[in-house]
């Protein structure tokens, strides 16, 4: 609320006169103890409103900006940052790692559901689609199966890794990016592993 009152004071403008630019713009009467002829001569004055008494560029525009403080940020859905089918993409996901334990003691395969918090954080960072994650995927465990998955990291750790201090990395976006870079890089990692 003090952000309010502060842009209002930096513009020159009173809560009154706030008010009259408000009822303007949605088209209401406004109450009978504001005094409606000296709010519109000041706002006129100031041009915040045309001698028709409309709004101006200069009065929409702040207009716009103090309505922003009343709107509450929506919080994305796991669809709307993943797509439709997200549950199953991530699934397929899983199961491009190998179904067997890691030499560090843990399973190479997080269950999905695990790891919807994970991608989710995954989508709201990095701009890459399913696609380029699974080939990128692929790559990632391409890369360790000739060594029989040694030091490889399980679907988790692979997607999001906290650091120390508390930060977090991807190898994924890592390899997606890669991917982006060398686009015929895609294609060896399917006739590898074709043949």
């Amino acid at each position: 609320m003090t952000e309010i009152f502060l842009k209002l004071i930096e513009q020159g403008l009173t809560p009154n006169s706030l008010y009259i630019l408000y009822c303007i713009k949605e088209k209401i009467v406004p109450h009978q103890s504001v005094n409606k002829a000296i709010e519109c001569k000041r706002l006129q004055r100031d041009t915040w409103l045309s001698e028709s008494l409309e709004l101006t560029s200069k009065s929409i525009i702040f207009m716009t900006e103090i309505d922003g403080y009343f709107k509450k940020s929506k919080k994305k859905t796991s669809k709307d940052l993943m797509g439709q089918n997200f549950m199953q993409n991530i699934e397929a996901y899983v199961n491009i790692f190998p179904n067997k334990k890691l030499s560090s003691g843990k399973y190479a395969r997080v269950p999905a559901k695990n790891l919807e918090n994970a991608f989710r954080w995954f989508f709201d960072t990095f701009n890459y689609d399913w696609e380029t994650i699974f080939l990128a995927t692929q790559k990632y465990v391409f890369e360790y199966e000739s060594k029989n998955y040694e030091y490889m990291r399980n679907s988790q750790y692979f997607l999001r890794k906290q650091n120390i201090d508390k930060s977090w990395d991807s190898d994924l976006a890592t390899y997606c990016e890669y991917l982006n870079n060398n686009p015929d890089e895609d294609n060896n990692v399917f006739s590898e592993l074709i043949v």
